[in-house]
């Protein structure tokens, strides 16, 4: 698994627009409920330009993100939901190679949570 986050300029400053995971065909366990991909770096920085689109990926939604206490510096990916999507959208998942995630979800659900935390105490 291959992390590489994709700067673009927004607002005249360079931003980091998509966290993007990439794996080979079949390496990717679709069978879990929940797969657990790391927030930290390093990972590679990439201009938006240098996307690869040949590449078959999917996207993942803000509703598709989840956080678990007991992994810490990781997010969740809910591949039930993921799956559906792409069933529904004629995609086969089997055929993925990278997951696209935009950072500006991976930062909501990064609040949210502190957010939710905060309530609870």
């Amino acid at each position: 698994m291959n992390i590489t986050v994709f700067y673009d300029y927004f607002e005249s400053k360079l931003a980091p627009i998509w966290y993007v995971v990439s794996f080979r065909k079949g390496e990717f366990d679709w069978s879990k409920e929940t797969v657990y991909i790391p927030l930290q770096a390093p990972f590679q920085r990439q201009q938006v330009e240098d996307f690869l689109p040949d590449r078959l990926g999917i996207s993942v939604t803000l509703g598709e993100l989840t956080l678990n206490q007991d992994k810490p510096g990781k997010f969740g990916i809910y591949l039930p939901a993921l799956k559906k999507r792409a069933v529904e959208n004629k995609v086969d998942f089997w055929e993925v190679e990278q997951l696209i995630i935009r950072v500006e979800d991976i930062e909501e659900l990064l609040h949210m949570n502190l957010f939710r935390e905060g309530i609870a105490s």
